[in-house]
């Protein structure tokens, strides 16, 4: 069975465990993503979750994937450069710290999750849900316009390599 629900305090140690190894997938790709301390941390998780804001992805009993769904205007996005937003709603949630195991690559997870995520979105009552990426991770690049996403432009975080390609979906 595959499905999505909020993350619990009893979670934190395995969405740790897979943010830990998805950065160490992007340094084994050349990717600069989530490298030298920029990347999600326990505290980030933390927060995330008490928030309610983090979402895990559930297959067959375990957590596969791992994901905060913010809310509020995130000031990164604000500076949208080489493009625009589609500003039909006022208010958007953003997809961050989305991860997976290790031992569901290659299986197309990723576009279901993100699916899922818009579904979790829109019941929120959200009908623009935003995201970005490393200009060179391909893989996601790929599961997000599988999900419907489309590019917008790019983003820069005040970090070393924090270009990022934005992407959009905006739904009834």
């Amino acid at each position: 069975m595959l499905y999505v629900r909020k993350a619990t305090l009893a979670d934190l140690a395995k969405m740790e465990e897979i943010i830990q190894s998805a950065t160490a997938f992007l340094a084994e790709q050349g990717s600069p993503q989530w490298q030298n301390g920029y990347g999600p941390n326990v505290t980030d998780l933390q927060l995330d979750i008490q928030r309610g804001e983090s979402y895990v992805l559930i297959l067959d009993g375990q957590v596969v994937g791992v994901s905060a769904l913010v809310t509020g205007v995130d000031p990164i996005y604000t500076a949208i450069t080489e493009g625009t937003w589609d500003e039909t709603y006022k208010e958007y949630l953003s997809i961050h710290r989305i991860a997976f195991d290790l031992s569901i690559r290659g299986q197309g997870l990723a576009k279901t999750f993100l699916q899922l995520l818009i579904t979790v979105g829109r019941q929120l009552g959200y009908h623009d849900i935003r995201i970005d990426t490393y200009p060179r991770n391909a893989l996601m690049e790929k599961a997000i316009y599988a999900s419907g996403f489309t590019y917008q432009g790019m983003v820069k975080f005040n970090i070393p390599e924090g270009e990022r390609k934005a992407y959009q979906v905006v739904i009834d």
